[in-house]
Order: C-alpha cells, then structure tokens, then sequence
C-alpha cells in the first residue's frame, strides 16, 4: 500500500506550476481574491467593533497590504516576481509576510465554519418565529451582541499572535531529537556508533544564508561518526547548489557524509539532475541513489543504502522508478549477512514497500512533521498532514521494522508550531 495516486499526482502538479511563469500568476490571483474577501470582512467587524476607530483600520489595512504585497507582485509577474521576492526582499520581512497570509487563510477558514451555520439558523429563526417575537429577542439580545462584536475581534488577534510565534519559531535553530537503535549480538562493536540526520534545509526559500554555518555547528557539536542528509537540500534552482556545497563542506564526521535525492533535487534540475549529483559529489557527500554501501567500522560493518525521490508518470517530477522497485534495487547492493541494515528514503511513503522487506531503520524527511502539532496519540501524529500522509513525524515501528521521519530544518510557509526545526541523532545501541 502506497500513497493515493491523486496524492502523488498533486505533488507533480505542484512541482510543475512552482516552475511555470502562468501556474505563479494563478496563484497570486486566486491568493489574492481570497486575501480580499477576508480583508473585507476584517474591516466590517473592526467597524462594528470600534465605530470611531477610522485610524486603527488604516493602520490594519496599511500593515495588511504591504506585508501580503508580494502575492499581488506574483498575481502581475509569475515567476520573475517570485525570484525576485526570494532574492531581495530581507528574510525577516518575508517572513513576516508568509507567516500573515497563513494567518488570513487560517482566519478565512473560521469564518467559512462560523458563517455558514450561523447564517442557516438566522433563516430558520425567521421562518419559525414571528416578526413580534423576533422584534423582542432582538431587543433582548442587543446587550449581548455588542459583547459578542467585541470579541469577535479577539479570534484574528490571536491567530495572528500565534501565526507570527511560528514565524519566529521557524528561524530558530533546530533542536536535537535522540533516537536509538538495537544492534544484534554479534555486531557489539557497532555500539556508540552515532550519525546526525538533516533534512529539507530548502535553500533559498525563507533561510538566512547566515544559518547555513548555524546548522553546521550544531551537527559537528553533536560530534557524529557519520552524518545523513535525507533530501532538499535546495529548494527550486541550481543557483542554491554552490551554497549546499558550502554546507556540506563544512560538516566534520569520521565516516563522512552521505545523501539521497528528495523531490525538490528534481524541482531545481528542472532535467539536469547530473548538475545536482555532480555538485553534492564534488562537496564531498556520497549520494546513494537506488544502491548501497558497506560502512567499516573497527571489526563490524552495517548497510547504508539510499533510494531515489519516487517518481510521478507524467508530471515534472519525473518517470522514475517506483519506490518498489527503489527498494529492490538498494537491497540488492547489500549481503544478507545480519548486519543492520539503514536506508535513506526522502519520502517516507517509502516505508510502505521498505516495512515488507528485510531492513532495520528507514530515515527520511519531505512532510516538515507537518509543520504545526497539536501532539501525538499513539502512532498518529494530529497535524496537517494526517489526513494524507499517516507515515510524516517521529518514529514509527511496523514488525520490528523502524522509520523516523526528520521534521526537517526550512518549511513551506515560515510557520511552525510545535514542531520545531530538527537535527536526529542516532546511535546503535
């Protein structure tokens, strides 16, 4: 059982209008409109609310649309405003921006749940009740709606308040989730082995170039025998690539660097993969892709294999091999000799195949841990992600075979709540 092909299907669509100049300007319009309609119904209720209050609604709508200008530049020019947003507009400030249209659509969303019923029982309360009657509880209830406009106001100021504390969560450096790992008897000498797993740094979209040594820094603390990256590395253009290759130059581990490519690796290429495998090589970092390596260590040994970004038929993620036949492939580079076995999967939709297999540990990254947690009840993590992808936070265990999936270090939208940017430590045990 895989994800559902409308799913996959979505993500190459997805990936095809991030990179088409009329797929950009749709976006923008259809944000846009929506931006409207949400303003709009802002603004009625802070007139409700404050009759006299003429200069807070300015100031509102003022901060309104300069923060949530970048949509309208990308509604009038796709692309190359997109490029140019992400290239010059100071990441703090862009930040901001995304962090308040996430609060808008969050905010659209309440009044689609709160209107639609409330205007439903306002013509049943019509067509059952009398006009004397109703004169009366109108008059009745006057007092209470006026508490009632007030507080309507609070909604938006605390979604707000708590979409801009995700914003400034999703630029703090990334905490450090310890995982361990049972290696068998005979392979004792495996113990204490640790490596530091990153992933979907997504360079060049809401990440100061600064940061790049930060993580740096916090992976080579750590003080790993081996280091992992589990995919997006870069986000959308080769550009990014001389800046990964910065990253991955300064990380310091005994047995190296390894990775696997992730979606956005395909993304960038737009069909020049080779230009994205040949930089992560010449940085120094072995990409595995649909294959594996032995890994020495003193008189043990374990198997670390990586598979390629799954592919999408038809769409710009490419026809490549499904994540079956990924599987197969990587297996068929290791010996069946006891030793652990560790696979990198970006996806980690992966696991679905790799469960029915002979490995250990599948490590992977692409959901973000959903980005925004209300916790987790037994192996279902309750984020936006749930209801598509079961397999997207923490670790997961299916017949003694163990998944972790990285919440990853860049994000989407530059909010997260709850689920912080991520840095793994694993350690056989």
């Amino acid at each position: 059982m895989s994800a559902p092909e409308w799913i996959q299907q979505a993500e190459g669509w997805c990936a095809s209008v991030e990179n088409s100049s009329i797929g950009v300007m749709m976006i923008g319009l259809v944000v846009t409109s929506g931006n409207v309609l949400v303003f709009r119904a802002l603004i009625k209720r802070l007139r409700r609310a404050f009759p006299g209050g003429t200069g807070l609604r300015w100031l509102v709508g003022i901060l309104f649309w300069l923060l949530l200008s970048p949509m309208i530049a990308m509604a009038i020019g796709g692309t190359t405003a997109a490029h140019l947003f992400h290239e010059y507009v100071p990441t703090p400030l862009a930040v901001a921006g995304m962090a308040l249209q996430f609060a808008v659509w969050v905010y659209g969303g309440v009044l689609s749940l709160t209107n639609l019923p409330r205007q439903a029982v306002r013509v049943l309360h019509r067509v059952w009740n009398p006009p004397a009657l109703l004169l009366e509880h109108e008059l009745a209830d006057s007092r209470r709606r006026d508490v009632l406009r007030k507080a309507a106001i609070g909604v938006p100021a605390i979604i707000v308040t708590a979409a801009a504390a995700g914003g400034v969560a999703s630029q703090l450096p990334p905490v450090v989730r310890r995982v361990k790992l049972p290696v068998g008897r005979d392979y004792g000498h495996l113990r204490g082995f640790s490596f530091a797993q990153f992933s979907d740094v997504h360079i060049g979209s809401y990440l100061e170039r600064d940061r790049l040594g930060e993580i740096a820094g916090v992976i080579n603390g750590l003080r790993p025998d081996l280091v992992v990256c589990t995919g997006d590395l870069i986000d959308n253009e080769l550009d990014q690539l001389e800046h990964g290759q910065r990253l991955l130059k300064k990380l310091n581990a005994r047995h190296g660097t390894y990775m696997c490519m992730g979606n956005h690796e395909y993304i960038a290429a737009q069909g020049n993969e080779r230009a994205v495998r040949e930089a992560y090589r010449a940085a120094g970092a072995t990409l595995l892709v649909d294959e594996a390596h032995r890994v020495d260590v003193g008189g043990s040994h374990f198997w670390l294999g990586g598979t390629d970004s799954p592919g999408v038929p038809g769409c710009a993620l490419g026809d490549r091999p499904s994540t079956g036949e990924s599987m197969d492939a990587v297996l068929k580079d290791m010996d069946d000799d006891g030793a652990p076995r560790i696979v990198l999967s970006h996806h980690p939709k992966t696991f679905f195949e790799a469960r029915e297999r002979q490995i250990d540990l599948m490590l992977s990254g692409h959901t973000h841990g959903g980005q925004i947690s209300l916790g987790r009840i037994d192996d279902c993590e309750l984020t936006p992600n749930l209801p598509v992808e079961f397999y997207h936070k923490g670790l997961y265990e299916y017949q003694g075979r163990r998944l972790y999936v990285n919440s990853g270090i860049g994000s989407w939208l530059p909010v997260r709540l709850n689920c912080p940017p991520e840095i793994t430590l694993i350690e056989l045990v």
